[in-house]
């Protein structure tokens, strides 16, 4: 009885040490400081106690006012305190404020098996940075060449980095500039450095981006600001009579801090053109030079010549097109091949865009090219402006007495059925009679209607297949296809999940194609899963395509292929 009771108290005891793990968890949430400036990096953490997993967590809340640098990463902790085992997990990250002002993270709602458990909200007082630039050890800057434009003008928008010690600059995001054509004109592949001096102070300047932008419609438009995070040696107080104290042991000593720099923000305003838009404008804005040409002199009937229009300059290119060119009757003529070449290392956008015409005379004679008219806008002058080409001619010689002369009759005139060539037949013509054959055919060819009309019942008989239930089958098996990707897929690859989450949704809702983005989920989507379940799916495809430009650990990798099998299956289920 002794040793049954005995046996009794260890299981009850087991039973309520792993019940207390299950049921009796407790979660905060922790930061290092509350009160900071707007570069500054906060260490956010949220401590698990009493349970045996980190359970489920949804942080997209947190994207409204910070930015996540790194994280979540997961740290498991177990102590004996007084003959007790306490065992505490740690999730942890590094998040930056996105504007200045009064903060909260939220609180964040964690999932243990059955049971639910909220964190504390947390105030965070954002303040300007207390430095200005000639005291700052590192900045960037967003420099704009102007700020009033017309539409179609051309803007440069580089951004510089500007520093006073060494710093690691990791990889960064370009904003999305709205309402603007973007055309990429530099981005390093190593950042070179400079020494300038800046309002007295000596500073290394390197660039980081450069591209030209060209406003295509509104009235005024704001540029977001460009968010890099760096590590730069951290300033320290040293001691002069430490007999450390020498140049030989910085390099031992050094400590780093993670800062975010954030460029100004820019408004640029959009100018109305003067006057009436003149008639024969296609939205060339800039300065162009045009030009014709045709690769022969003299060419004979029948002959191809080629054709060419070339527009030099600096400006819109490849924004706009030329107006309508109308050839003489006597011309066929192909459609044209047009191209852009850029020039590389300029300043701004500039090159040569080319069309070329294939051409072919069906009558002998003088061909004469009108010559080909461009009215474009030059901001530079403020006033419109109109150029033209030369004509061009090229004469058309005869075909020679071995060749069938053309009569003056031209493609356009002609319409020829069958072949082209009807050759004359001067042995005698053998005739059958059509009747017969006629109803041959059309035998024929009811018994081939009739075949097609019954193939899919046949097809349904002889291999169990209804083509029409196609659909439904593949919605059926788009959530068992998405999770087979996510589990065949390897960590160490490059992070492309989000293509997974395009090609489900194509598969479950019967889309078009699978060329999908966060405005178009919104868009296709809304009606059909509900809002809040679309919201979290749209945070996750944005958390998805940050990780595949920049780097994330295994277990970031993990984390969010989690997260996407399970929101999959709550759209499988619920829509």
């Amino acid at each position: 009885m002794k040793k049954i009771g005995n046996k009794m108290k260890k299981i009850c005891f087991i039973l309520i040490f792993n019940l207390s793990f299950i049921f009796g968890f407790q979660a905060r949430a922790i930061v290092d400081k509350n009160n900071i400036t707007i570069d500054d990096v906060i260490n956010f953490k949220i401590e698990l106690e009493s349970t045996i997993s980190f359970g489920d967590l949804n942080a997209n809340s947190i994207f409204k006012d910070f930015d996540i640098i790194s994280g979540p990463s997961q740290q498991t902790t177990m102590q004996w305190i007084n003959g007790r085992m306490t065992n505490s997990k740690i999730m942890s990250w590094m998040i930056s404020p996105k504007k200045i002002g009064r903060l909260i993270i939220p609180s964040l709602t964690i999932s243990i098996g059955r049971e639910k458990i909220s964190t504390n909200k947390i105030t965070i007082q954002v303040e300007k940075s207390k430095l200005n630039k000639k005291d700052l050890d590192v900045f960037i800057s967003a420099e704009l060449n102007k700020d009033k434009v017309y539409l179609g003008e051309q803007i440069i928008l580089t951004y510089k980095i500007y520093r006073k010690v060494e710093c690691s600059i990791e990889p960064f995001e370009i904003p999305k500039f709205p309402g603007f054509w973007a055309e990429e004109i530099f981005r390093p592949n190593q950042i070179k450095f400079k020494n300038i001096s800046l309002n007295g102070v000596n500073y290394q300047k390197g660039t980081l981006y450069k591209v030209a932008l060209f406003p295509i419609s509104g009235k005024e438009h704001v540029l977001q600001p460009l968010s890099v995070k760096v590590k730069k040696q951290k300033n320290k107080k040293r001691n002069n009579r430490d007999p450390f104290f020498n140049p030989f042991f910085d390099s031992f000593f050094t400590e780093t801090e993670t800062k975010i720099l954030r460029s100004q923000g820019h408004k640029v305003a959009i100018k109305k053109y003067p006057g009436l838009r003149p008639s024969g404008f296609t939205g060339g804005v800039g300065s162009f030079k045009i030009f014709t040409e045709t690769d022969v002199d003299s060419t004979i009937v029948n002959e191809a010549v080629t054709f060419k229009i070339s527009i030099d300059g600096t400006g819109n290119m490849g924004l706009f097109t030329l107006p309508e060119i109308k050839f003489s009757d006597e011309i066929d003529q192909f459609p044209p091949k047009e191209r852009f070449e850029k020039n590389v290392f300029r300043d701004e956008l500039s090159g040569k865009m080319t069309w070329e015409y294939i051409l072919v005379p069906r009558l002998p004679g003088k061909l004469t090219i009108p010559p080909i008219a461009l009215t474009y806008f030059n901001p530079k002058l403020e006033k419109w402006q109109r150029l033209t080409s030369k004509p061009q001619s090229v004469f058309v010689k005869k075909l020679s007495k071995n060749y069938l002369v053309n009569n003056g009759f031209t493609k356009r005139d002609i319409e020829v059925i069958g072949k082209d060539i009807k050759y004359i037949h001067m042995s005698n013509v053998q005739f059958s009679p059509i009747i017969p054959r006629s109803f041959s055919y059309a035998f024929y060819i009811y018994l081939l209607s009739i075949l097609i009309l019954i193939s899919p019942l046949l097809a349904k008989y002889v291999i169990g297949y209804n083509l029409d239930r196609l659909p439904e089958k593949i919605r059926n098996s788009a959530l068992k296809k998405a999770i087979k990707s996510i589990e065949n897929y390897s960590y160490y690859d490059s992070f492309d999940n989000s293509k997974i989450i395009y090609v489900f949704l194509k598969d479950r809702f019967q889309l078009s194609n699978a060329n999908l983005d966060t405005r178009s989920i919104s868009g296709l989507l809304k009606n059909f899963i509900p809002k809040d379940l679309l919201k979290e799916l749209i945070e996750l495809v944005k958390i998805c395509d940050r990780m595949s430009y920049g780097f994330a650990s295994l277990d970031d990798k993990k984390i969010v292929s989690q997260n996407i099998s399970k929101i999959l299956k709550k759209i499988d289920e619920t829509c």
